[in-house]
């Protein structure tokens, strides 16, 4: 079972959905708010067993600007895109993955979709996550990282 989230536009995942028919259930929950993000959760969690994989590429569309025009208020969305419901769902997930005693979480190594320098404040944050989560949950067989995209894509978990 594949669980696809969106981002406002399901028809975007057709594609995916024709490619595995059956296997792909498709969702759309608006990341930049954590209610979404915890009402998509109560929907996995009562309706599917707990995940062997959780890959998270949550992001906003990519916009470039210089640091003098940074968007405060855009980086608020983007760290709830990117960061905070990676802390959500992975404080649900990880748990349930230790308890089966295997899993494997993965962060893209390259974060997408902000302001230059918001990018980079996300991207460490992400790194430390996945540090932080990998030395907690990797006794418990659990194994959480940071990968490239084209990696991630190619199912290199």
């Amino acid at each position: 079972l594949i669980l696809a989230q969106g981002c406002g536009d399901l028809a975007r995942l057709s594609g995916l959905c024709q490619a595995r028919p059956g296997f792909i259930r498709p969702y759309d929950a608006d990341f930049t708010q954590p209610l979404a993000v915890r009402a998509f959760l109560s929907d996995l969690t009562d309706s599917y067993p707990a995940p062997t994989h959780f890959v998270h590429l949550a992001a906003l569309r990519p916009l470039e600007t210089p640091y003098a025009a940074f968007d405060e208020e855009r980086f608020v969305a983007e760290r709830a895109v990117a960061l905070d419901s990676a802390l959500i769902l992975c404080k649900a997930f990880l748990p349930k993955m230790a308890a089966a005693g295997a899993g494997q979480v993965l962060f893209p190594d390259r974060q997408a979709g902000g302001q230059a320098a918001s990018a980079c404040i996300l991207q460490g944050a992400l790194d430390g996550l996945a540090r932080a989560l990998a030395a907690e949950y990797a006794p418990s067989g659990v194994t959480v990282r940071c990968a490239a995209p084209d990696v991630i894509a190619a199912g290199g978990f």
